[in-house]
């Protein structure tokens, strides 16, 4: 049928609407089409730009606004444009006073001094996701470790594959000693640390599992003597020693900034090891030379060496607890003997801040802002017992006070009060000593 005359008016305004419709369907489309070309042009003109100034050497803008320098609390730093590479570069000084308040009339006591302790210049350098070298010289020592000799602390190269696997060689501390700076509380490291080496030098995997609740340490070493360093090489014995340390920490967490942690470890080492004439020398915490090398000079250390070092840690938010032991025994086809440190240690940061690693004050100090930054009280008790078929009568206590103050996040004083007696029938004196320090350390 066809439409009667009043549709027609109707129908025609229909397909002219449509025809229009179509027509600016068509030309949108066409114009999208040539825009996205376009931005495709403009894409490839930018990439041949790119690849023409990494041709002549010219860096391009986005490389230039992704590198970054940069000088704070941390040290200074620097960092190329695509993150492969990262320098940075730290540093420690430390300046001490010591004060005899009970030294007694015998030579082998230190007298009251300042000292320059350490000054070193950490530089740390990061190649790629999974390569770091680090380097440490220190200019500055008087400590009886090192004699003041100006050397190289550390020096070594880490190849982290994963968190749970990597390999570290170079110069080190070894592992079977717990004490570090970081849970150290008093200026002068324990007897714990006597009876190890302060560097060795060697191969070491280390990794994580499980969020950090288990934590490992094991490798190769030389075989340094104890309370000394290692320097560029073995004794000449052409013998490796072995040691690692194993760390469970049942209980693990951060919450509201607040570190809540219990972890147990221990530390091992064992090697068949020639004597030196430093190796075996203690010394007080007032520096009284304790054994001396003549002991070393007499070979009565060599043979096979073993290390045994358990501990347990405690953290929660301004308290910090630590228990550590460290015995060593010597073996050899003619005598045995073995000697013991230990330590009991118990801080409390007073003004609130987190005791886990170093405290970092909330508040920094400022006259401006009436701030005062951290402080914090700690007390130890610590021990000596040196076998009798090796010395007689060498049974040492000592229990001390320190007073920490941080300032900011890179400066702090710290004095301690260490008073140590000394068994009787023996050429020692009981001390009683002040420690004072001021500490710089980026």
């Amino acid at each position: 049928m066809l439409p009667t005359k009043r549709y027609i008016p109707l129908t025609l305004l229909t397909a002219a609407a449509t025809m229009v419709g179509t027509t600016q369907l068509a030309a949108q489309e066409k114009a999208e089409l040539s825009i996205s070309a376009l931005r495709a042009q403009i894409r490839v003109l930018d990439e041949d730009v790119r690849a023409l100034k990494a041709k002549q050497g010219e860096p391009d803008a986005a490389s230039e606004k992704s590198a970054s320098v940069s000088v704070n609390s941390k040290g200074f730093a620097a960092t190329c444009a695509d993150g492969a590479f990262a320098l940075k570069i730290g540093a420690l000084i430390q300046a001490d006073t010591r004060f005899y308040l009970d030294n007694g009339d015998s030579d082998n006591v230190h007298q009251n001094a300042f000292l320059l302790r350490r000054i070193r210049l950490p530089v740390t350098v990061t190649a790629g996701k999974h390569v770091t070298f680090h380097i440490q010289p220190e200019f500055a020592a008087a400590d009886s470790a090192t004699g003041g000799n100006t050397q190289l602390t550390d020096a070594w190269a880490e190849l982290r594959a994963t968190e749970a696997f990597g390999l570290k060689l170079g110069k080190f501390p070894g592992p079977v000693s717990l004490e570090t700076p970081n849970n150290r509380h008093f200026i002068e490291a324990s007897f714990t640390n006597q009876l190890v080496a302060t560097r060795d030098i060697g191969l070491e995997a280390a990794g994580s599992f499980a969020e950090k609740r288990f934590v490992y340490r094991l490798g190769f070493y030389n075989g340094t003597p104890n309370n000394s360093w290692s320097d560029t090489g073995n004794l000449g014995d052409g013998n490796f020693s072995v040691g690692g340390r194993v760390t469970l920490k049942p209980i693990s967490k951060v919450k509201d900034g607040v570190t809540t942690e219990l972890a147990f470890s221990i530390g091992l080492s064992y090697g068949n090891e020639s004597a030196s004439d430093n190796n075996g020398r203690i010394h007080s915490y007032g520096q009284q030379e304790i054994i001396n090398s003549g002991l070393g000079a007499s070979n009565r250390y060599r043979g096979d060496h073993l290390r045994f070092g358990p501990a347990i840690e405690f953290y929660h938010g301004p308290f910090s607890a630590i228990a550590e032991l460290l015995q060593e025994r010597w073996e050899s086809a003619h005598e045995r003997f073995d000697n013991y440190g230990w330590r009991l240690v118990g801080g409390w940061v007073i003004t609130g801040e987190d005791a886990k690693g170093r405290v970092q004050p909330k508040n920094p100090f400022s006259l401006e802002n009436g701030t005062w930054g951290a402080l914090e009280v700690s007390a130890r008790l610590s021990g000596l017992l040196v076998d009798e078929r090796l010395l007689d009568h060498v049974n040492a206590f000592s229990y001390g006070l320190g007073l920490s103050w941080y300032a900011t996040n890179n400066f702090s004083v710290h004095l301690d009060a260490v008073k140590t007696d000394f068994g009787s029938g023996i050429a020692l004196k009981d001390e009683f000593v002040i420690f004072a320090r001021a500490q710089i350390n980026f």
